[in-house]
């Protein structure tokens, strides 16, 4: 019989040596860090995350890990507790709202009162590790399959442009197949919408928000950014119903 891809994938770290972390802004020990979290060591997976988004603010070293923490996220080989924790990380780092500048400073995710994105100050680290997510989330589908897991949740929510169709099966078995947790049920919500490309609006955005107290006062009380578009508001409130689901 056949092993699944997810065990069949080569070392999720070749080619790290060939990257020059220490040269990189903030990616001094990264690769130590990594090797270390394919191994499951749960405290390197936090100074890992911390590292890589520091404050919800990702870094030049932030891009060049995407392509280990996808084949760390896709592995089976990786301990179950370090591999959905990579997984929620890069779902997390795709939804940065801030990236170093080169001299250190954060520029942050603004957008005018139509809603539209403003450009950021050079090199724009953000749209840099989106597109790092997105090119490698695939790989991390293929391999969750058909579980029904947060870290996918929080992954279809990160980036739903490139979620494969199973991923919506996925997220339908999860809002309507009952006795599921509340949180997950929520997030699946979420993905779904998403990944049905159904219009966002500010009173769905809302009614996101009615499931959890902290997020209902968050959004009343107008912490979002300014003229956010509701369906990066929902991705964020989506990718929080997805992390409670798996961490309380």
């Amino acid at each position: 019989m056949e092993l699944p891809l997810a065990w069949q994938r080569p070392d999720p770290l070749r080619g790290l040596a060939k990257t020059p972390w220490a040269e990189l802004a903030r990616g001094a020990g990264v690769d130590d860090l990594l090797r270390r979290t394919a191994k499951g060591d749960q405290e390197a997976c936090g100074e890992l995350e911390r590292r890589l988004l520091d404050d919800d603010t990702v870094s030049e070293a932030s891009v060049h890990a995407v392509p280990f923490l996808v084949e760390l996220g896709a592995n089976y080989k990786v301990p179950g507790a370090s591999r959905d924790r990579v997984i929620f990380l890069l779902a997390a780092m795709a939804l940065a709202g801030a990236g170093f500048t080169a001299d250190g400073r954060r520029t942050r995710r603004r957008w005018n009162p139509l809603r539209r994105e403003l450009p950021r100050v050079a090199p724009d680290w953000i749209t840099h590790v989106r597109y790092a997510v997105a090119k490698g989330a695939p790989k991390v589908f293929d391999a969750l399959g058909g579980a029904e897991v947060a870290c996918s949740m929080a992954l279809a929510i990160a980036v739903p442009e490139v979620a494969p169709k199973h991923v919506v099966d996925v997220a339908q078995g999860i809002a309507f197949g009952g006795s599921r947790p509340p949180a997950l049920v929520e997030a699946a919500c979420v993905a779904l919408h998403l990944l049905l490309d159904e219009d966002t609006d500010d009173a769905w955005a809302h009614a996101i928000a009615q499931g959890d107290p902290d997020l209902l006062r968050a959004y009343e009380n107008g912490d979002f950014p300014a003229h956010q578009p509701a369906a990066v508001t929902a991705q964020l409130m989506g990718y929080h119903y997805a992390f409670q689901a798996a961490y309380g």
